[in-house]
Formats: C-alpha cells, sequence, structure tokens
C-alpha cells in the first residue's frame, strides 16, 4: 500500500510542477475540518480545498506534479541540517502575510530562536504536523478538549502504562509507530499542556498558536532554505531524542482479539467488481464524509521518529473470536464498487456524523437480556410505522481507575451493550441504549434530537460516565447531555411478553 499514489483533482496542465507556496488556517464545513492549500505554477496561483487530513502530505514550498501529494520535490538549494531548539530560548511570532498571486488574506505564525549564529524559523504548521500531531488521530484531536477519554483509559503503575482502548479508537493505530507516539505525548507533561493548549485556544479564537513549552531540549533533522543570517524550515524529517519514562506497555482493544478457526461459513462476504483502483492509486475528494482508506499508511511524509530507549509492548487480548474461512449457499455476498475515490477525513471524530458502524438485527449475536432486547427491536421493526432499525454491540469502557461495573458478577466477563438506531416513516430517528444489567434495575436510554449528528461521541460519554458512576445513570450526565439539545428518555423494563414490550418501547419514543 505505501507504494499507491494519493492524488487531488488537479486544476493545472499535465506534467507541469505547482509550487506549494501556503497553507491556510483549518476551518469547519458540514461538520468537518478543512484547509485551503495555495499551489502556484507558470504565474498562476490555485486554491484548493483539501480535508485537514491531508496535511501530514503537504510540504511548504515543495513542488508536486499531477495532483500527486505522496511524491514531492524540494526546491533547489534546499539543506538537511541538524537543530537542536533549547527550552526558554524560543519566541512565537506572527505577522501579516501576501499570498502571491492571491488576494487573501494570511497571518504567518512561527516560532524563532537562534542556533549556530543564524536564525532559525519554525511555522507553527510544520511543529504541528511533525511533532505534536504527525498522524490523522492527534490531528483531529486539536480541535476537540479532553476527548481523549472517549478513545482510551490510562493506568500508571510502577515502571508500567497500561492503555485501554475503545472501538471509537481505530485498530490502525495500535500498530507500533502510532503508539509509541501517544505513549510520548502522554507521558510528557509539558508536551501534553502543549497538545491540550491547542484546543483550548483552538475553541476560544479559532486559531492555531501555542507557546512553546518544552522543558527538554528537543533535536531535529530539517530540511532548511537558508539565507546569510537566516534558516527556514520546510519540512522536518526526523525527530530525535524522544524520551518515553516506562520500560513496559501493554494495551488492549476490543478488535485485539484471539481467533479461533471455526468450520461454520461466514455469514457474509465483500467482494470487489474491479481491481483499477489499487493498481493506479487513489483520488481525493474532499467531499466525502469520512476517511475511506488507511491513509495514515499511504502519506508520503517519510518523518522519521527516534526514542532514547522504548517500552516493550504486550497487546493484551480479549475473548476468543470465530474466524470463518468458508462461504456456503447461506452466505450472503455483497458486491462493491472499488472505485479510486478516497478521503483523508477524520475516520475517528468527524465522521461520526455518517452514523455509527451499526448491522442489520439478523446480524447481531448476543445472549440473555441483550437478546431478549434484540428480539425485541425485531418486533418492532414489523410495525408499519417503523423504516429500519439498526443495532450494534460492544462492551463498556473502562472509565477512570479500576471499576467493577464494567465486569459481571464473576469479575472476569466484560460487561457488554447495544446501541439502536430506530428510524420511523416521519423521518425521526432515535438512538436506544440498553446494558446488559445482571439483576440490576438500569433503565434504557432513548436519545434524540433535531441536530445532533456526531452520536458515537455523546454515547460514549455517557458509557464512560455510567461506568464512573458505579452503574447509574447519574442526573449530572444526563443533564450534560441535555445541555447539548439532546432529548433523553428513561424506559423502565417489563417482565411481560416480547410483543407487549416492543409495543409500549415504541409508543415512549413517539410520545
Amino acid at each position: 500500500m505505501s507504494k499507491q499514489q494519493v492524488k487531488l483533482f488537479w486544476p493545472f496542465v499535465k506534467g507541469v510542477k505547482a509550487e506549494l507556496i501556503w497553507i491556510g488556517e483549518p476551518f469547519r464545513k458540514n461538520n468537518k475540518m478543512m484547509i485551503y492549500a495555495y499551489f502556484h505554477a507558470r504565474g498562476r496561483t490555485e486554491k484548493l480545498m483539501m480535508d485537514w487530513g491531508s496535511l501530514p502530505c503537504l510540504a511548504i514550498q515543495h513542488f508536486y506534479t499531477d495532483g500527486v501529494i505522496t511524491t514531492s520535490f524540494p526546491p533547489q538549494g534546499v539543506r538537511e541540517v541538524d537543530i537542536t531548539i533549547y527550552p526558554n530560548i524560543v519566541k512565537y511570532y506572527e505577522k501579516p502575510w501576501n499570498i502571491r498571486g492571491s488576494t487573501d488574506r494570511a497571518t504567518s505564525r512561527s516560532f524563532v530562536f537562534p542556533s549556530n549564529g543564524k536564525n532559525i524559523i519554525l511555522p507553527v504548521i510544520e511543529v504541528l504536523r511533525s511533532i505534536l500531531a504527525p498522524n490523522g488521530f492527534f490531528l483531529y484531536r486539536l480541535f476537540e478538549s479532553n476527548s481523549f477519554p472517549q478513545f482510551f483509559t490510562e493506568i500508571y503503575q510502577t515502571n508500567k502504562m497500561h492503555l485501554s482502548f475503545s472501538s471509537q479508537y481505530e485498530k490502525k493505530y495500535t500498530k507500533t509507530p502510532f503508539v509509541y507516539q501517544l505513549a510520548w505525548l502522554l507521558t510528557n507533561s509539558d508536551l501534553r499542556q502543549m497538545f491540550e493548549n491547542v484546543s483550548f485556544t483552538w475553541l476560544q479564537e479559532q486559531v492555531l498558536k501555542f507557546e512553546w513549552s518544552f522543558t527538554k531540549p528537543l533535536t531535529l533533522t530539517a530540511r532548511v532554505k537558508e539565507t546569510r543570517h537566516s534558516r527556514t524550515v520546510l519540512q522536518i524529517v526526523n525527530v530525535k531524542n524522544k524520551h518515553i519514562p516506562y520500560e513496559h506497555l501493554s494495551l488492549s482493544h476490543p478488535e485485539i482479539q484471539e481467533r479461533e478457526k471455526s468450520e461454520e461459513a461466514k455469514k457474509t462476504t465483500y467482494r470487489k467488481l474491479n481491481k483499477r483502483a489499487d493498481e493506479d492509486g487513489f483520488i481525493l475528494d474532499e467531499q466525502l464524509d469520512g476517511a475511506t482508506d488507511d491513509f495514515d499508511l499511504v502519506q508520503m511524509n517519510q518523518l522519521k521518529h527516534e526514542y532514547t530507549t522504548v517500552p516493550k509492548i504486550e497487546r493484551v487480548k480479549g475473548n476468543p473470536t470465530k474466524q470463518r474461512t468458508t462461504e456456503d449457499e447461506n452466505t450472503k455476498k455483497y458486491y462493491i464498487n472499488n472505485d479510486s475515490i478516497r478521503s483523508t477525513a477524520d475516520s475517528g471524530g468527524h465522521q461520526l456524523g455518517r452514523g455509527l458502524e451499526h448491522q442489520m438485527l439478523n446480524e447481531i449475536q448476543a445472549q440473555g437480556e441483550l437478546q431478549d432486547f434484540i428480539n425485541v427491536l425485531k418486533v418492532m421493526e414489523q410495525f408499519p410505522e417503523v423504516k429500519m432499525i439498526r443495532a450494534f454491540t460492544d462492551t463498556l469502557p473502562e472509565g477512570l481507575g479500576e471499576r467493577r461495573f464494567t465486569k459481571l458478577s464473576d469479575n472476569f466477563t466484560k460487561r457488554q451493550y447495544v446501541i439502536a438506531e430506530v428510524m420511523v416513516w416521519n423521518g425521526q430517528s432515535f438512538n436506544i441504549i440498553e446494558v446488559q444489567r445482571e439483576n440490576r434495575s438500569l433503565s434504557m436510554l432513548i436519545l434524540t434530537s433535531p441536530i445532533i449528528q456526531d452520536w458515537k461521541s455523546i454515547i460514549n460519554q455517557l458509557l464512560v460516565n455510567l461506568v464512573n458512576d458505579s452503574g447509574t445513570w447519574s442526573r449530572k450526565s444526563l443533564e450534560n447531555i441535555e445541555t447539548k439539545e439532546v432529548n433523553v428518555t428513561k424506559s423502565k423494563h417489563s417482565s411481560k411478553g416480547v410483543f407487549h414490550r416492543a409495543e409500549a418501547l415504541f409508543n415512549k419514543l413517539i410520545k
């Protein structure tokens, strides 16, 4: 995959090299974070709108051809040099900037500091994309305040840290390089504070800026453009002497499981109608809502990270799952058009507007009271007023510290929940949360809103609060959700038959 090209819809003549002369401030459009990139060629400047997640491929003053952003060419006269940045000598500097060939207004934001007799000019955007946020997960978290608990919980012991990831954290980010970068940020308080200050300033001012707060020297290898008195950093290619103060790091993720081969046939299978896209590469389309490919794994940025020492990683596997390799006449076959259109939009945060990862009801596997809930939904799905019901199941997030409610009474089995999305013919939709109760009197929650699209983060926050509040829907937690223009209704359980319960639940929805 690393050899595949990633392209933009390109406004220049084929074969012409266009220089990236400016990267604009990020802005929100249709629940997505976007940027404008300005390319200049043959006396003409073109402003291209791109997903914020494309930033790792953008190197200022580098040249691009035919819209391929996975390959760039540095300008003549560029040198690669090692630069050590010492704390307390770095100053933030900004000034108005004229974009060549454009009437758009801009502000240049940089860090300036002395090194080997010259002033180093280090653009803020380069610090963000190469040091603080070198992959898509971090790039999109820059705009969110205190969002890490939605994706993982941290447990620290003597010389060991454990990260328990929720289903919202994409499994691809559990690869070793991403885990080391995350551990480096989490375990260095100065770095973490810098990262969190970015989101605070953004939410207040809609501007990406922050102070240089590193407390230890940081060494970089960078491509620089040099004059008599200064060096301007165009691209950081290596970040050195990074330190993680733990020798052991364990992690768990819902998708990291033991797989046992099964003779049972697959329930569904997906087949591609063509393979041309895999051969020719991908075209980026900013109109798509969320990431449609592992873009972090195909980006051209050859950024390296060097650590003084790295912890040994242990991946804690969950309960065994069946790995089905055969098909039979009952296997449902889905044929997909493997076109070459892709997006680099966030698949962990802002992609949530596309909905949660639901399945049809007959694809859900559950046990006990959760299966009873699925059976109620199956009956309700037959009501003429109901357009469609989809659902998915997962285990509860860990919460903060050791929380008993995350496991059943055997103190081993993880407690599960089901999220059901019910759509009725008048256009309304509802999200229902049912948690494995095991003799507890815990009501179902019904959520609806005329404006909310980001249901995944809201639901996850409710579940984290449920765990932290020892298995109760606390008033504070529900009131906090209601301030976001979400209507919350509790629905008690009934011991009557499945048809009566389906009717009662539906009446609760339309009421």
